[in-house]
């Protein structure tokens, strides 16, 4: 659940196939659309939590390496771009809690 096995795969090239949800939604930017995600993408992500959408994923993952292997090695390369350096991370929240707190409240 504490979302590092993703990280460590995708800093060695391997690209995670994972349920879009909580930290793993966060750190692994999902593959959908060629045009839309070829620059971003950092593995394959499903929804909802079923047989069928993981299935679908990882037809869809096998395929591109056995048919598309230069996308797929874009991919990777995508995924070992990423960057995960913690105090990055914390200056982002920082940033959103900031904004949060400044925003007049509902009431």
């Amino acid at each position: 659940p504490c979302g590092l096995p993703q990280m460590y795969a995708q800093q060695y090239g391997a690209l995670p196939v994972v349920h879009e949800t909580g930290g793993l939604k966060d750190s692994v930017q999902g593959f959908w659309d060629v045009a839309r995600d070829r620059e971003t993408a950092t593995g394959f992500c499903f929804n909802p939590f079923e047989e069928n959408p993981l299935k679908e994923r990882l037809y869809q993952a096998m395929h591109m390496y056995h048919q598309d292997r230069p996308l797929f090695q874009h991919l990777q390369r995508n995924a070992m771009r990423s960057d995960y350096y913690w105090p990055r991370a914390i200056d982002e929240y920082e940033k959103h809690i900031d904004w949060t707190l400044e925003d007049p409240s509902c009431r």
